[in-house]
């Protein structure tokens, strides 16, 4: 087969660059999160209501709306510098979110600030730039909203994920996809390790099933963290165990 001419503007380029050490490769879109999506949503996993935790400013739940744009959405996230983004998303897609983390029980905790927000998360001991934020659980706010399922949850929750899903076991019970950003390193004394996480919640009905966005250290090239998705553990795709 005859080279495309972006192909061959490719090739070139690479002899060009090949002495200084350098390389042009197509960028591999199925390791991104719309990868992710679009695989799941092609598979027919229904959801419902996606429930998005660590919502930032919603920028995750408008690429999930495109792949499954009959979704109802529920975001949490504490952030006063968020609300306003929140408040024009409901404006516009209909997302209701609340200003709150989400957790294992109602209440308060003590968030750390990052000062670019979107690392923000549960301080640690002897954290700077606290603030103290509200604690909802999700089962509270999925009743108290009348919301139905199948669930789908996202986590972007920086090591506070047994207290989120502990928040959460009711509609767990009825979720088909969870996407869960997992890492490599403890983050806090309460972080599950990815392959631990994979362990914890395969005794309680999800196995493994899909990655995304691989991140590593920039100090030293180690793997630090990936969005993992996660299937109901009787989900017909893994009665298969061949390759094709």
């Amino acid at each position: 087969m005859a080279e495309s001419w972006k192909q061959r503007l490719r090739r070139g380029a690479n002899r060009m660059l090949h002495p200084l050490g350098l390389h042009l490769a197509r960028r591999d879109r199925a390791f991104e999160m719309d990868g992710l999506l679009a695989r799941a949503a092609a598979r027919g996993v229904r959801v419902a209501t996606w429930i998005d935790v660590g919502a930032s400013d919603g920028i995750w739940s408008l690429r999930a709306q495109r792949h499954f744009p009959a979704s109802h959405f529920l975001l949490f996230e504490p952030l006063a510098e968020q609300q306003p983004a929140l408040a024009a998303l409901k404006s516009r897609h209909g997302f209701a979110h609340i200003a709150a983390a989400a957790g294992a029980a109602a209440g308060e905790i003590a968030f750390a600030i990052d000062p670019h927000l979107d690392g923000s998360g549960v301080a640690a001991p002897g954290a700077t730039h606290v603030r103290t934020v509200p604690v909802e659980t999700i089962d509270r706010a999925v009743a108290a909203r009348g919301l139905s399922g199948p669930f789908g949850i996202k986590l972007d929750t920086h090591g506070h994920e047994l207290a989120v899903l502990a928040g959460a076991m009711h509609t767990l019970a009825s979720a088909t996809l969870l996407v869960i950003e997992a890492y490599n390193f403890q983050l806090t004394p309460a972080c599950l390790r990815f392959h631990e996480l994979c362990a914890w919640l395969e005794t309680r009905g999800f196995r493994c099933l899909d990655l995304a966005d691989p991140m590593r250290r920039p100090r030293d090239g180690a793997l630090w963290q990936m969005d993992l998705a996660f299937a109901r553990t009787d989900d017909p795709i893994f009665a298969m165990n061949t390759y094709d």
